[in-house]
């Protein structure tokens, strides 16, 4: 696993581009759903879980996406996307740590995914103000379109990595 240090400047400045790619990807909406919107921020937390690390995912996935419903009208769903992509991108990144090969890039994908669905729906379910259960089953449709773009982030990594193969050293 690669050293998180924001003392160093690179991870510094990683982790903030990162987090505000993430923060911009996510204000594409695509769609609008009962509670919420399909947006492209999830292709942004995998690629920088996938070629920084579990932790630049953590702060890149959870700060971008909070501040991104904040500044998009969706305040009330802030924290729960911190706690969700933030877990969303550690996870994912930690999958990929040591194997940065296709299988491994699908199961962390597959693992965030089902992060999302699962944080999310227990969100709306339990927290009134998200939208309550009904609200909480009509929006596993959007989250599964939102995750089924978000698997483009390793389209994105690969080739990134194909054309710079030297990213994975810059987050470390």
């Amino acid at each position: 696993m690669q050293k998180f240090d924001l003392n160093n400047p690179r991870t510094l400045a990683v982790t903030g581009v990162m987090t505000a790619l993430v923060l911009g990807l996510t204000l594409i909406h695509i769609a609008t759903t009962g509670a919420g919107y399909v947006h492209l921020g999830d292709i942004a937390v995998y690629f920088a879980s996938f070629a920084f690390g579990p932790w630049v995912g953590l702060v890149a996935g959870g700060v971008g996406a909070g501040l991104a419903d904040t500044v998009s009208g969706y305040p009330q769903f802030a924290l729960l996307s911190l706690l969700v992509h933030g877990l969303q991108g550690f996870v994912a990144g930690w999958i990929v740590s040591r194997d940065h090969r296709l299988p491994r890039l699908v199961m962390a994908v597959v693992a965030g995914a089902l992060i999302v669905f699962i944080g999310y729906f227990l969100g709306e379910y339990f927290i009134a103000p998200l939208g309550g259960p009904a609200q909480a089953y009509a929006d596993l449709s959007g989250n599964v379109v939102q995750e089924l773009f978000g698997a483009l982030g390793i389209a994105v990594y690969l080739g990134v990595v194909r054309a710079y193969p030297r990213i994975r050293q810059v987050g470390s």
